[in-house]
């Protein structure tokens, strides 16, 4: 029995039911001094002590020995914000072991497993030179995480998780799970947003109504890239390439007039005439990624659009992320057939100039 975890429980538990220590000794039978050795973790009750003392606490015996503080939304943001610093400044070995410890400590709060589990997965880029089996055990460990959050049938969280399953599902190419948690998923053909933003909007909450449509429309540009990357994915594989160009056209202005995507339109435009052979406009192009990665802004303070939306890692911590996301192009093999092409050269010195100063 952990004397101060148990001590904790009790104080916690005695000070909610508004009891004092002297009269939760005199529904004992014990001391006033006894209730406060407990608490401080000095000594422990009798066994014969714990069913009154539940009864006293209104609780069952179980979950005085076990008893778990709930954590509230903000409380798992304070802690996810610490977290992810932790992930960037020390390293992924020192994340995942201070995930555990909180994943321990609070065994029972479904939405920090769910926020944990999603830690664990996004900053395997923390890794140092992780292998392949490294990194399919992490993904296992997120999965077993969020399949505890599914297994809560926690209506508010249950969904988020399986959206997430079926994403790692699918990185790891279990396709067939990945399509069973996606079915799982209840559909919601009806968007409450409008009605939101009404609502917002006749009671005068101006600042309200504008956090709510920036965040929709944030969200919004975001799907349309993701369906316009796949479509630009399909037509590639079916070597039509005047149509992978026409939906890479749109992808591209979507980023460029709302200043989203880090460029990631302009890296597919590379691929796709790298596999056409057509290296000095995929170097351009490479070149084109370069810049607009690197002329991101950390934040979306400067973006008229979005302005309002707080991002969950701030400059610093994302100048950390941009640092590692930027080696990883230069290592990129796929863009490695454009050695020696001048655009390339230059985009790659750029690169390497831009690691350096950070």
């Amino acid at each position: 029995m952990d004397k101060l975890k148990l001590g904790e429980t009790i104080f916690q538990l005695r000070k909610a039911r508004n009891i004092t220590q002297e009269q939760l000794a005199a529904i004992l039978g014990v001391s006033a001094g006894a209730i406060s050795k407990w608490e401080n973790g000095n000594s422990t009750p009798d066994i014969s002590l714990l069913a009154p003392l539940a009864r006293a606490l209104k609780t069952s015996i179980d979950e005085l020995l076990s008893f778990q503080l709930e954590l509230s939304e903000t409380e798992v943001t304070n802690i996810k914000q610490e977290l992810v610093k932790v992930f960037l400044h020390e390293g992924y070995s020192a994340g995942e072991e201070k995930c555990l410890i909180y994943l321990n400590e609070y065994s029972n709060s479904i939405y920090l497993k769910l926020e944990l589990a999603a830690l664990l997965y996004m900053y395997l880029i923390t890794a140092e030179n992780p292998t392949e089996e490294f990194i399919k055990s992490k993904k296992l460990y997120s999965l077993s995480i969020l399949q505890q959050v599914v297994e809560s049938r926690d209506p508010k969280y249950t969904p988020i998780a399986l959206f997430s399953m079926a994403q790692l599902q699918m990185d790891m190419g279990n396709y067939e799970e990945s399509e069973k948690s996606l079915n799982e998923l209840p559909l919601h053909p009806i968007d409450p947003v409008v009605l939101y933003t009404r609502l917002y909007l006749q009671q005068g909450k101006n600042e309200e109504a504008i956090k709510c449509c920036s965040n929709k429309l944030l969200n919004y540009i975001i799907y349309s890239c993701t369906m316009l990357s796949a479509l630009v994915k399909v037509s590639r594989n079916a070597k039509d390439y005047d149509k992978a160009k026409f939906y890479l056209g749109t992808w591209y202005k979507l980023q460029k007039m709302f200043q989203i995507g880090l460029g990631s339109a302009a890296g597919n435009y590379s691929k796709l005439y790298i596999e056409t052979n057509e290296l000095e406009a995929a170097a351009r192009w490479f070149k084109t990624y370069v810049k607009e990665y690197i002329s991101a802004k950390y934040d979306h303070s400067s973006n008229q659009y979005f302005e309002k939306i707080k991002l969950q890692a701030n400059p610093e911590d994302q100048k950390i992320i941009r640092k590692k996301a930027l080696q990883s192009i230069i290592d990129d093999k796929e863009f490695k057939v454009l050695d020696g092409v001048a655009d390339y050269e230059e985009g790659i010195r750029e690169l390497k100039t831009a690691v350096e100063n950070m």
